[in-house]
């Protein structure tokens, strides 16, 4: 399990950018893709922020499951891969909500 202190430290990774904070708003532990969650998040935008792009949204996920909130189910496919939040993951999202 994450400490609370390791918990802070996400947290602030996360808030210090909109475009992560919108991602994990939208991203559960269901998989999906990063075209998929693309999609998703554009359709429901805030008033003021660009589109996402799909090399940003992948981005995102890579960075996600990089830092230990994501899991990605098919790491050897070649495209569409699907993440999903992982217990971390679920816990920032519980925690900023």
């Amino acid at each position: 399990m994450v400490s609370k202190g390791q918990l802070d430290e996400l947290y602030c990774w996360i808030v210090r950018g909109s475009q992560r904070k919108i991602v994990l708003k939208y991203l559960s532990d269901e998989p999906i893709t990063a075209q998929e969650l693309r999609k998703k998040i554009n359709t429901n935008l805030p008033e003021g922020m660009k589109p996402l792009s799909l090399r940003e949204m992948s981005r995102h996920l890579t960075s996600f499951a990089e830092k230990g909130l994501a899991q990605c189910m098919a790491p050897n496919a070649p495209y569409s891969k699907p993440y999903r939040l992982n217990k971390i993951g679920l816990s920032l999202k519980n925690y900023l909500a």
